[in-house]
């Protein structure tokens, strides 16, 4: 997209789209062109692009349960939210609590209480009007309802881009018995490093550590981070 911008002289994409409204700018440029750089890309990056292509189907046959997932969720909620009684709870998708994580609850409008990470950007950057919202909440420690339940959590990796280096991180989460719902892959521009966003399912903070752990050990990762938002 910034390829494009500069290319036809714009400073941002709201204004190509303006051009293209009003005929200043044909569609099938700025298509094209788009085209052109997504081939590019996908040729420098194709062996990473395999590599996620072999992971698509799993990833999508899970996708097709995530509803019935976070509806079990709602249902047996390991989650005392203090000062409030029979309302429905759910965790938020920007921050993805799992137990052992600091939490809180956020009184939503008509979805009853959210459940989120302290540390949530979206928690951390409340108004002091919506801060009002918020209610203490906790893990039931030793509750039934967390047996056999799993938690979606993410993490981005910072890696050399080099040849291999998306296998070996995917094989740590397989030989985990980790079930990788989520992944994307993008190279950094001017840099020898590439950026890995997944999001797989985990049972605990605990485990979430040591597969983060067995990550940051793979040759060639520089660093291995929490998604907070």
């Amino acid at each position: 997209m910034e390829i494009v911008q500069h290319k036809y002289g714009f400073q941002d994409w709201d204004a190509i789209q303006a051009a293209v409204g009003h005929g200043g700018l044909k569609e099938g440029q700025v298509v094209n062109r788009l085209y052109q750089e997504y081939v590019k890309e996908k040729n420098d990056l194709m062996e990473e692009d395999d590599i996620i292509a072999s992971l698509t189907d799993r990833i999508q046959r899970h996708q097709e349960n995530e509803n019935e997932y976070h509806r079990h969720h709602k249902v047996n909620n390991p989650i005392t939210v203090h000062g409030i009684n029979d309302i429905a709870v759910h965790f938020s998708k920007c921050c993805n609590p799992v137990p052992g994580d600091e939490i809180i609850g956020y009184v939503t409008r008509g979805r009853g209480v959210s459940i989120h990470r302290t540390d949530c950007q979206n928690i951390i950057q409340l108004s002091e009007e919506e801060r009002r919202r918020l209610l203490d909440a906790e893990w039931e420690v030793g509750s039934e309802n967390t047996k056999g339940m799993k938690f979606i959590t993410s993490v981005q990796v910072v890696a050399e881009d080099r040849k291999g280096i998306l296998m070996d991180i995917t094989s740590v989460i397989s030989n985990a018995d980790i079930m990788l719902t989520q992944m994307n892959a993008r190279r950094k521009k001017d840099s020898n490093e590439a950026i890995f966003n997944m999001s797989f399912e985990i049972t605990s903070k605990e485990q979430l550590h040591l597969v983060a752990t067995k990550i940051q050990q793979v040759p060639g990762v520089y660093e291995v981070i929490r998604s907070t938002n």
